[in-house]
This record gives C-alpha cells, structure tokens and sequence, in this order.
C-alpha cells in the first residue's frame, strides 16, 4: 500500500516577491516564485503579428510585444485558425479553405485524455495526435504512412496560410529562455478547476486517464457535455472526480465568462497585443496543486490568504479548516523548517543521509549530475554500497529536478555497478519517484558505462536562472582566466603596439582588475620600467574593479582615447 505523504502550501510575500513553496512530509517538493519584471506568462492570450514565415523550419516567428520575437511551429497552429481570424478580420474574406478539413487535436480523443495546448496543468499537456477515425484501427505501417502524409499536407497547407504581416491568436505554451523567445500555439485553451476550456473544441469532451472508472468516466462526459455551449470543447481534469454538477456548472460558467472578455477585447484590439493575463500565482497554484492530501495552507500576507480563502470557499469548501494566516515570530518558511531547503538550490553539491553526493552542473546543452559515494564506505561489499547510494540518489535526483524546476535533457552518471539487476533497481525507482512529477519526463534504462539519460518538460527557465544572475567575474562558466594569462595577453598587445606604431615615448594608461594589478605592482623587477625598456612606451598601471581578471583597457594619455581593440586581440 502506497504510504500518504503529507502536503503543505506555504504562501510566502517579500516586498513585491511571491514564493509559493510545496512540502512533502516537512521537505521542500517544489517552489514558485513571481517578481514584478518577471512574472509568469504560460497560458497568456496575445493578438499577434507574424514576422516571417520560414517553410525550411516549419515554423513561424510572431511579434507578441516581447523582446523577441515567439516561436510557432506549424505543428502548433490549430486547425482552428480561421475561426480565430474570423473575429479578427473582416467579414468578406472568406477565401480561405474551411477549418474542418484537418482534424483537431482534440477530435475523437476519448479514453485517452486530449492533449492540451497551454494554461492548462502540466498533467495534461502532451504531443498533439490527428484525429482517430472511427471503426477498426489501421495496421502499423499504414498509420505511419497516412501519418506521414497528412503531416506533409497539412504543413503545406500552414505554410500557404500564413504569411508575414498577418494577424493571430496564439497563446505562451513556453516561456522566453536565454535568447529564445515565447514558445507558441494557436489552439487556445482556458483552464480551470476542474475542467479546460476548448472554445473551437467542436464538441469534443476528454477526461483525464487518472480517472479510472470508466462508470465515472462517463457521467462526467455526459455531464459535461449537456451544459457546453454548441461548438466548445472541454477536458475534464482529475479533480472533477466525484464533484456535484453545480460546482462543474460554475467552473464552466467562468470559463465561457473569460472567453466572452477574449471575444469582445478582440474587436478593437490592433497586433501586438496581450488579450488575456493567466490567473494570478496563487489562484494558478490552488488550481493546479490543491488536492484532497494538502492538509495545511499558510500564508504570511493578509490579502494572500483572503484571496485564498475566496478561492478555496467556492472549489473546495470542506478544505476552508485548513488555510491559516502565519502569526509566528520566525519568517514564514524559516517557522516551517524549509530555508536551508531554498537556500540549497544554489549549491552544486547535495548531501545524502548515506554520506554520498551528488553534483549538479548546468551545461547550454544539458544538466548533468554526477553521483559519488563520498564517505559513505560501510562494512558491505562495494556492490551493496553502490546500489545503496545509487537509489538514494535517483530519489534526491527527482526531488532536485522538481525544486529547481529543471527541464531538458538531463544525464545522471550513476557509481559503476557490476550486476545488471542493480541497474534495473535503480532504473526502476527512478521511474518510480518521476510518476510523482507533475512535468512530463521520458528515461532511458542505464547503459554499460552507468549513464542514464532523462528528458523533462521545460516550459519555462530553471528556478537557478530566474533567482540568480550570472557571475560577473566568470561569466557564468564557474572559471575564471588565470590572472598571468591575461598579462601575457597584455605583453603581446604592447608587442604589437610598438611595432605599428611608428612614433616612441608614447603615454599609455593601462585599466586592469585588482586581481590582475597584484603580480603587476608586486614583481621583482618594477613592470613599467621593463615594459619601457621593451618598447619605449610609458605606460602607468591603474585598477578598475568593474573589469574581469581576463579583460584589460589601453588608453591615450593625452586625450582618453580607448585604443585596446585597435591594436589587439580581445
């Protein structure tokens, strides 16, 4: 029997910072966090204009008034195009091909839950899939070439469509991370408690696959489907398990409420322009992570914990016994045993209870993990050691990715095992923590050399690259260039400086970090002289604290003019 684990919400407010923290049995699971110049855009609604349509990437780039442009795949542009542009174009241009000649992403979805495009919770995005035909299901290699064949069709088809200049609906699916911007679509979803929101839906109703009976199942699609509006859709989310109609009712109620404001803003709304704001952090959160096992929510702000109130008074009535207002001395989170858990997240090394390691190192590319035994070296043989320490770690792994909120690829170097069966213990309690992630993830069994290869749903940056700023001093690299190499950098400069520079005797100032100034002023023979003698250049030695130990400045004396690039290599 599966041991219930204990659930906390603790709603932290800082100055105008929100952390929402989620605990596990007194541990730190996962943590949110909102700034005003950084606040969360999955699930927003923007009028958009394509910028470029580029066939060789099946993809379109469209200016939604971010710094960069976002990216759509033609794999994201809904079939229901041109009813969006229906409401933002005008009335006589009807040339285009009607939308139900492909099928939606959604049509015929059934005993599958149906994949969804965005602002909905992470359990219920996925791949998009063409829509099933009825009757008896086509062999293999037929579904694969009518696959192949309807995707080459369909791009074609995109690609016709859309064209630079134009305008679209789409919504953030992903976040802006490092220089790439916005991941879009344009299937708009509206997500709410208990069920999603397809307004081009076409009638469609899904239920979540964690619903699993199938008597369940099914008065929640007859349910649903009596109270929807002809032409929407709807997926019916694991917490609408067992709910009265009448909360169903007022769920669905809202939605058509915010896609009604959608319809109307888009009548004098002009690209780029935001149309709808997902809900703010909190009500997201209470959505998306309140379940019957949460058995305390606490917040430090008194508008946080009326607003949570209001939401909870009307989702989960029964649960109002357990939301609190924080009155201990302690900051909130410190009361609550979890700061050293926040803090933690920055640090490369994790500690085991066993004495073992792991090291956490980000790479543009991917994040790789590294597990070491340590000091951990008990009286057993180092077979029974290794497995030991390797399923610690898969489950410190797992707890990791969540709480930094890790996505991409991930490779974990595991300690070398000899039997095979310990790998498949380790593989399979690595699948075993990762069903707990509400991020969908793939793994890989571990291979000979003990390296087993994950993927994770990223959807937005790591909590690492929101919380912290990149290192001046290393620019991010965790390295810094050796102090004597930039002065050998510096000596080749004056080298070549003297000799295309046909008039001596020039003053020169030289700008360096303090770093690099110390063996400079501390030599046994006094640099400028020598570099005198070298050159017959005068050059005086200054510190600037705002330059990194590999950078270096030159300028004129006479009139402070920055010649370092003129005459070196940078």
């Amino acid at each position: 029997m599966k041991k219930s684990v204990k659930k906390q919400l603790l709603m932290n407010k800082t100055g105008d910072e929100i952390q929402v923290a989620l605990v596990e049995d007194g541990r730190l699971a996962e943590l949110i966090i909102e700034r005003p110049e950084s606040r969360r855009s999955i699930g927003d609604i923007y009028l958009g204009r394509v910028h470029k349509v580029i066939e060789g990437l099946k993809a379109a780039f469209v200016d939604i008034g971010q710094k960069s442009d976002g990216f759509l795949h033609f794999s994201d542009v809904g079939t229901t195009t041109e009813d969006y542009r229906a409401l933002i174009e005008d009335d006589d241009d009807d040339d285009e091909t009607a939308a139900d000649e492909t099928g939606t992403a959604e049509d015929g979805a059934d005993e599958e839950e149906a994949p969804v495009a965005a602002g909905a919770p992470q359990e219920q995005q996925g791949s998009r899939q063409s829509s099933r035909s009825g009757g008896r299901k086509p062999q293999p290699q037929q579904r694969k070439e009518d696959g192949a064949e309807k995707r080459q069709s369909y791009t074609q088809l995109i690609a016709g469509k859309l064209k630079a200049n134009d305008s679209i609906l789409v919504q953030v699916i992903k976040e802006p991370i490092s220089t790439k911007g916005s991941r879009l679509t344009s299937d708009i979803t509206i997500a709410g408690r208990f069920m999603v929101l397809l307004p081009f839906g076409g009638g469609q109703v899904a239920v979540s696959r964690r619903v699993v009976s199938r008597k369940e199942r099914a008065r929640l699609k007859k349910l649903v489907r009596s109270m929807l509006p002809e032409g929407f859709g709807a997926i019916i989310r694991t917490v609408a398990e067992m709910q009265e109609e009448t909360l169903l009712k007022q769920d669905l109620e809202k939605l058509l409420a915010k896609w009604t404001q959608i319809e109307e803003k888009l009548k004098d709304a002009a690209p780029p322009q935001l149309i709808f704001k997902e809900d703010t952090i909190i009500s997201s959160v209470l959505r998306d992570s309140l379940t019957s096992d949460v058995t305390e929510i606490v917040a430090n702000s008194p508008s946080i914990h009326k607003e949570t109130l209001n939401y909870i008074e009307w989702a989960a009535p029964e649960m109002v016994k357990n939301v609190s207002l924080y009155q201990g001395k302690l900051p909130l989170f410190e009361g609550y045993g979890i700061a050293k858990d926040v803090e933690s997240i920055f640090s490369r090394k994790v500690w085991l209870k066993s004495g073992g390691y792991i090291i956490i190192e980000h790479t543009e590319a991917m994040v790789v993990v590294d597990v070491n035994s340590g000091r951990y070296a008990a009286k057993r043989e180092q077979e029974e050691n290794s497995l030991r320490t390797n399923m610690e770690a898969a489950r410190e792994v797992v707890r990791q990715l969540r709480l930094r909120d890790i996505g991409g690829i991930i490779v974990v170097d595991f300690i070398d095992m000899m039997d095979a069966r310990n790998s498949k213990k380790v593989y399979d309690s690595m699948k075993g923590e990762l069903r707990n992630d509400r991020a969908k993830s793939n793994i890989l069994p571990m291979s000979d050399f003990g390296i087993m290869q994950i993927t994770r749903e990223r959807i937005r940056p790591s909590l690492m690259q929101r919380m912290g700023d990149q290192c001046p001093a290393c620019g991010g690299s965790g390295v810094v260039q050796a102090r004597f190499t930039t002065i050998n950098q510096i000596e080749r400069w004056l080298r070549k400086y003297a000799l295309q520079h046909a008039m001596k005797f020039q003053q020169l100032d030289l700008y360096v970090s303090p770093t690099v100034a110390e063996p400079l002023k501390n030599s046994d023979m006094n640099t400028e002289l020598k570099w005198f003698l070298q050159h017959m250049l005068f050059v005086r030695v200054k510190q600037d604290e705002s330059l990194r130990s590999d950078d270096f400045r030159f300028y004129t004396r006479k009139d402070s003019r920055d010649i370092t690039a003129e005459y070196g290599d940078l």
